[in-house]
């Protein structure tokens, strides 16, 4: 029989170790330059200023969001199901009442919070390739559906299920990613 909890810190850990290597691996130096543009504008009482401004393009947009978005994903959910785990443990000879389970779903919330707002924000889902913005938008879902089910829970049975289903799409979401990676 697998020990729920023991998978819960070795995914939380994965998740972390994820998270790490994403934030420290090298940025790379090819980025396209950045070409400026000058517009000349006139201020009421004053000469002319030339103002320079940065144009924006899409090819770097696209470059900066390739450094996660769907792996940074896969980091949050395998992070809350982690703790959710942990949490049932608590949950089952406490309840929910227990301040470790209350903390891990405060833990677990926090990270769908990031994961939403952040590694998931519509501008980086929008330039994200269609296979990757698939993902990210069943994540982003996910998440979500999660994160109301944990706002709204009153029993354990509940908290095991939401356990179960976080695990399930977590797993679901980093298969179909690593398979759609690995065919390239």
């Amino acid at each position: 029989m697998v020990d729920k909890a023991l998978v819960g810190v070795l995914l939380q850990e994965g998740g972390r170790i994820i998270s790490e290597i994403i934030r420290i691996r090298p940025i790379s130096t090819k980025r396209p330059g950045k070409p400026q543009e000058s517009i000349s504008q006139e201020i009421p009482g004053d000469e002319k200023v030339e103002v320079i401004t940065l144009k924006s393009s899409i090819e770097e947009k696209v470059v900066d969001v390739k450094t996660g978005c769907v792996a940074c994903s896969l980091g949050h959910l395998g992070t809350c199901t982690g703790l959710l785990n942990e949490a049932m443990g608590f949950a089952r000879h406490d309840g929910l009442n227990n301040v470790e389970v209350i903390d891990r779903m405060n833990k677990c919330l926090d990270e769908l919070n990031a994961l939403e707002r952040v590694d998931l924000d519509s501008e980086k889902i929008a330039y994200l390739p269609d296979n990757e913005k698939k993902l990210a938008l069943t994540a982003l879902e996910a998440s979500r559906n999660t994160r109301h089910n944990i706002e709204n829970i009153s029993s354990v049975d509940e908290l095991e299920r939401i356990t179960a289903e976080t695990q399930t799409v977590r797993m679901a979401i980093g298969r179909k990613y690593f398979q759609d990676k690995l065919s390239k």
